[in-house]
């Protein structure tokens, strides 16, 4: 793998923008992307269309929009964290993301302001450092090239530290992510786990990484009574056959999965925690060692101080937090 291409992302899937274009045909995945490396698919521009986060791909600066929930983060006077000073842009950080994940990262339709997950944690880290996030919109098959010909600061864009990502830029861990269970309201069918999807009707995405689970689990625990697999061109289809009572049960990305409980939560909810989890992380220049030690700072500080938690429970996302052990990733690049 060379630094220009995009890192693995096994646990998930994109299509961005292509999605609009093949709405009308089977979207399956993009050409010329293998099962490990495509990223996160099927959801972007449809669920995002569907459920109020827009999905829209391509470059551009933008300010990140500031939190207004209930859970805004209000940041204190910044601790003692020296802001770097080799910026792109003097004064604010520069996120690289592809900005067609929600609810980690998307375009508001309203604003067309990055909004999501990471959104807010860039946001909580750079006011650490006294600083504003800029998020500029990059796609991903480009995106740590762009960050190492320095178009960005920092890339936060749900990407899974693999050990090729590792041998590429240096990482700070923020979030952990991977498969979940998607059940009605009530969980009606009494799951509560991958084993209890035994003999049950699930559905999954076409040649994703569920798709995957169900056929190990078929060889394997269930083998003497095996899931029945319902596969479908995307996951937003997956999960509306459970909502019209076709199936026991639906696998997504664990994100996806709790964006989708949020949305609905009067018709969805999780059976269990995440499993197959991974950790994400925040990527930097190997050699920009002063922005490295600032974000870990930062990172650290947001954890410590509960705002970490707060932006976690603001997107649903509490069964992704990261332990404060896992923050700073060892080994990484030289930062000389």
């Amino acid at each position: 793998m060379t630094a220009l291409n995009a890192p693995e992302r096994a646990t998930g899937r994109r299509i961005g923008s292509q999605i609009l274009a093949m709405f009308n045909t089977p979207p399956g995945r993009v050409a010329g992307m293998t099962t490990a490396s495509v990223g996160r698919l099927a959801l972007s521009a449809l669920l995002a269309t569907t459920l109020g986060a827009c999905a829209l791909s391509g470059p551009g600066a933008v300010k990140a929009t500031p939190s207004t929930s209930a859970f805004a983060i209000v940041s204190p006077t910044p601790p003692n964290i020296t802001p770097p000073t080799n910026l792109v842009r003097p004064g604010t950080i520069t996120f690289l993301s592809d900005t067609t994940y929600p609810p980690q990262e998307s375009t508001d339709p309203a604003t067309q302001q990055a909004v999501g997950f990471d959104i807010d944690i860039a946001q909580a880290i750079a006011a650490k450092m006294g600083l504003s996030a800029t998020i500029q919109k990059t796609d991903s098959p480009q995106i740590v090239g762009a960050l190492l010909a320095k178009k960005g600061d920092a890339i936060i864009s749900a990407l899974q530290i693999t050990p090729d990502l590792e041998r590429q830029v240096a990482l700070v861990a923020y979030f952990r992510a991977g498969q979940a269970i998607l059940v009605r309201k009530g969980n009606p069918s009494g799951i509560g786990g991958l084993t209890d999807l035994c003999g049950k009707n699930v559905s999954v995405q076409v040649q994703s990484p569920e798709e995957n689970t169900v056929d190990e689990a078929n060889g394997g625990v269930c083998k003497g009574n095996p899931i029945k697999k319902h596969v479908y061109p995307t996951d937003l289809q997956a999960v509306l056959i459970l909502k019209q009572r076709g199936v026991d049960a639906a696998l997504d990305d664990s994100p996806v999965a709790a964006y989708f409980v949020k949305q609905t939560p009067d018709q969805l909810e999780l059976a269990g925690g995440p499993f197959k989890t991974n950790p994400e992380g925040i990527a930097i220049d190997p050699k920009n060692g002063e922005l490295l030690k600032a974000i870990q700072q930062a990172m650290m500080a947001i954890y410590q101080d509960g705002s970490y938690r707060q932006i976690l429970t603001k997107w649903n996302l509490l069964d992704g937090e990261i332990p404060a052990s896992q923050i700073v990733v060892n080994p990484s690049p030289t930062t000389s």
